[in-house]
């Protein structure tokens, strides 16, 4: 019976830590979902405006809307122009291939 107890105990252990990394998968996600409005633009209009932004997103992936392919190659051009962008800019900062100084 005491191994029954152990389990248990092992098992709700193990309940709080898939808890707590849920929480913190939510928090990072959060920050990126934050980071690519700012990126976009987007990030000081208005809740309602974003809201409404998000309901149709919903919808359309309830609906399983033939818009998402569509949204998803636009996304993906964006990721990969920032993507070059950003590197190309760190090449310009750093041409020699030089990381740069760190403050101490």
């Amino acid at each position: 019976m005491a191994h029954y107890g152990a389990r248990i105990a092992s098992l709700k252990a193990e309940q709080l830590r898939l808890a707590q990394l849920q929480t913190d998968l939510a928090a990072r996600r959060r920050a990126e979902i934050g980071k690519l409005a700012e990126r976009l633009g987007v990030l000081e209009h208005e809740d309602e405006l974003l809201a409404g932004v998000l309901m149709e997103l919903k919808a359309a992936i309830a609906s399983q809307s033939p818009r998402l392919a569509q949204w998803r190659d636009a996304g993906s051009r964006f990721r990969s122009e920032h993507s070059k962008s950003g590197r190309v800019a760190n090449i310009a900062q750093n041409p020699d291939g030089a990381r740069p100084p760190r403050d101490a």
